[in-house]
């Protein structure tokens, strides 16, 4: 039987959140570490997490697919006499969300539906577990039940058995220590990404957490970088790099560098990455703003200083010819004074 258990450069947004999560925890073999870290033993010992597979999600209307990373994921019962099987959706959460348990429940009656829409003869439903893997810094403290949000029943519990009922798992971060953090049973990407997400508002806290991160981050480095995986520690460099703020990448990347010297060449690329990306996104734009923004990220990444009065007059820009020739000379200056004298 089976159980189904806007990169800008310089701001940090939702964008690098959701793109690391799902990139890591997506993948059956790192969901499964997440759950045996956070399932109740009892329930974790129901479940074969080696059978975990993702389940395709066409069913989720685009609303609800903004409001939801959109990782649901069956496995296998170990027991056989239990029927059926158990899904298990996971969700991250940036802070707390007092409606989360009734979306929650609008997730699992979509999924109820679409499953009998495909199989008509079912006479019973799968079990459908929701864990939330929060980063926000001040902990859960919305409800993790559905009845919580229902006035009433405290005075009157005469009325709960009439009332749906079901709670929410939450693997609050902000409470994990950097041991309990590095003990879990995962590999090096998905135990570097939760760090990153309890860690990641803050460039300084990141930082200041490094050394206690450094070894993991070297062995993701040297598990990953020759091989089909390469493309995942450049995506943690690049999440790094992204959640820098206002610091130049070149800072960012010296602290990185020095406390895991096996970092320079990921975190080069991915540097390179997202300068390309933030001139390509003020090409499309086609908008003074948004190039005049690629000109100062391209000096600022390279290093290039550049004075508040020299900022102001390439933000003053409204000239997309201008802008566009100052953007190819940034990429070359080694002042930006050279953007006005050519």
């Amino acid at each position: 039987m089976e159980v189904a258990a806007r990169v800008l450069l310089w701001r940090p947004g939702m964008g690098e959140h959701d793109s690391l999560f799902k990139r890591v925890f997506r993948l059956p073999k790192h969901a499964a570490g997440e759950l045996r870290s956070v399932l109740p033993p009892e329930l974790l010992h129901r479940i074969d997490l080696g059978t975990l597979e993702l389940v395709p999600t066409s069913f989720v209307s685009p609303e609800l697919r903004e409001r939801f990373v959109d990782a649901l994921f069956r496995a296998r019962f170990r027991d056989t006499a239990v029927p059926g099987y158990v899904g298990v959706l996971i969700e991250h959460q940036s802070q707390p969300d007092l409606w989360l348990p009734l979306r929650a429940l609008e997730y699992y009656l979509r999924a109820w539906t679409e499953l009998l829409r495909k199989e008509p003869a079912r006479r019973s439903l799968p079990p459908i577990v929701c864990v939330v893997v929060h980063h926000g810094t001040g902990g859960w403290t919305a409800p993790r039940s559905l009845q919580g949000l229902i006035d009433g029943l405290a005075a009157a519990p005469e009325l709960a058995p009439y009332v749906p009922s079901f709670e929410i798992l939450v693997d609050d971060l902000c409470h994990q220590s950097d041991e309990s953090l590095a003990s879990r049973p995962l590999g090096p990407l998905p135990k570097v990404a939760l760090w990153l997400l309890r860690d990641g508002r803050n460039i300084d806290t990141l930082l200041d957490h490094l050394e206690a991160w450094k070894d993991e981050l070297g062995r993701l480095v040297d598990s990953e970088a020759s091989g089909a995986q390469a493309d995942d520690v450049i995506a943690v460099m690049r999440y790094i790099l992204s959640v820098a703020g206002p610091r130049p990448f070149a800072e960012v990347k010296e602290r990185v560098v020095r406390a895991v010297p096996v970092t320079e060449a990921p975190m080069a690329s991915a540097a390179e990455q997202l300068i390309q990306e933030g001139i390509r996104r003020g090409e499309r734009t086609g908008k003074a703003e948004g190039k005049a923004e690629s000109v100062l990220a391209v000096l600022t990444a390279r290093e290039v200083s550049v004075s508040a009065e020299e900022r102001a007059q390439i933000l003053a820009c409204a000239d997309l010819g201008q802008l566009e020739r100052w953007l190819r000379v940034a990429m070359t200056a080694e002042r930006a004074a050279d953007l006005f004298a050519r």
